[in-house]
């Protein structure tokens, strides 16, 4: 194909040198100028490899090159260079009821309580095993009583934590590890720890141990249970 612009540029050539051509030679020109630029090749960057970006190139007769993207070179990761390594979280298992498997929203809320697990220095497992046992890691969870969220706080144990909404899952997770460690702390025991997140440290002083209630026993129980298969 030739331009208008082209065939103009070559009667004027012609024209200025003295000669005055017929009008299809000079188009005749003016096509033959336009292919002979297009199969000139395309000048490739000196450079256009890059193994450290993952880019390769491979340059082959008449200008063509094979450009790969992705092929990164074998290394092996040091840590002393990395500035933040990937969260190691333990395998979902059954939990709570013998060979029932985790659910999905406790896959999803996993990772913050492992978090908050070592932030609080909890033993592995046991806030996941009593988040199970509130609220079967349902952020939407509401009991009886008012509690609500993945760690079902009440109100006044929400605040005394310093969680604002108790809807929030991540800061619902955060609360319960920091009352639990709290709990730890004070009864030196993990029962006794569980039966006052349940009961209130209250009522586990006034009773000297687990208050032998309709809920907090059964609640201890689970709640170990849960904890010792989630480690297996």
């Amino acid at each position: 194909m030739f331009s208008r612009e082209s065939a103009r540029g070559t009667f004027e050539m012609t024209r200025r040198s003295g000669c005055v051509l017929p009008l299809a030679l000079a188009l005749a020109l003016a096509s033959t100028s336009n292919a002979s630029a297009a199969e000139t090749p395309l000048a490739m960057p000196a450079q256009a490899s890059n193994p450290a970006a993952g880019v390769t190139t491979q340059t082959g007769q008449g200008g063509f090159a094979l450009v790969t993207f992705g092929a990164w070179p074998n290394q092996e990761l040091n840590p002393r260079r990395s500035p933040s390594l990937p969260v190691a979280v333990r395998p979902l298992r059954a939990v709570a009821g013998g060979d029932r498997p985790g659910n999905f929203r406790r896959a999803i809320y996993l990772p913050h309580v492992a978090a908050a697990e070592r932030q609080y220095a909890l033993p592995p497992g046991l806030l996941d095993a009593l988040i199970w046992t509130e609220s079967r890691y349902n952020p939407w969870a509401r009991s009886k009583a008012g509690a609500v969220g993945l760690g079902q706080l009440m109100p006044g144990t929400a605040q005394a934590v310093g969680v604002a909404n108790r809807y929030d899952p991540k800061a619902s997770v955060w609360g319960a590890a920091r009352y639990l460690s709290q709990m730890i702390q004070q009864f030196g025991a993990i029962h006794l720890a569980v039966a006052a997140y349940n009961a209130g440290p209250g009522a586990v002083q006034a009773a000297r141990g687990i208050p032998s209630n309709a809920e907090t026993p059964k609640y201890v129980q689970k709640t170990l249970k849960a904890w010792r298969q989630s480690m297996r």
